[in-house]
């Protein structure tokens, strides 16, 4: 009974036709946990489809599905936070015969580390909009990405390379 765009995309608010990357961590790794994993994976490629930027490899915030525009195209930080921590659950939970969308959450958690990334501070920090230095500083997303990386490490589809970087804003945020 959720509000869903023509092709079955969850809305994230009931009162307009808006994708917010929020919704990816609110649904997908639930789907995929009460063993809908087909859905958490339509769902992933429908948000990825509306509100990723492959040049910058991160997700803008809002988009509006009806009037076909961002009411928000910022790089919200946290919202990619979001995205990250969604991969790493999801990638987690989906059985063993869907080894192809595993695979390619694992390269869209990847990209999505590595775009981030670009953006890190000296002190381990971020902005609240990734890319625009002049927003505040904030400790959510770097939480979210050493989350990310640490359950990527663990459960063996992510490199020990970046342990380094996840320490640095795991000890930024504490």
């Amino acid at each position: 009974k959720a509000p869903k765009s023509d092709e079955g995309i969850l809305y994230h608010i009931l009162s307009g036709h808006e994708f917010w990357i929020d919704s990816m961590y609110m649904a997908p790794p639930y789907l995929s946990a009460a063993g809908h994993p087909e859905e958490a994976i339509k769902q992933i490629e429908g948000y990825r489809k509306a509100l990723w930027n492959s040049d910058k490899k991160l997700f803008s915030h809002r988009w509006h599905n009806e009037k076909k525009m961002f009411p928000n195209k910022k790089f919200w930080g946290v919202g990619n936070g979001w995205s990250m921590a969604c991969y790493a659950r999801v990638i987690n939970t989906l059985p063993e015969n869907m080894k192809n969308e595993r695979e390619k959450l694992i390269e869209y958690a990847i990209e999505n580390i590595k775009g981030c990334l670009v953006y890190l501070r000296d002190d381990g920090l971020f902005h609240d909009i990734v890319d625009d230095n002049t927003t505040f500083v904030e400790t959510n997303l770097g939480q979210m990405i050493a989350y990310t990386i640490y359950r990527g490490i663990k459960s063996g589809w992510l490199g020990e390379g970046y342990f380094e970087k996840a320490e640095k804003m795991r000890n930024a945020a504490h």
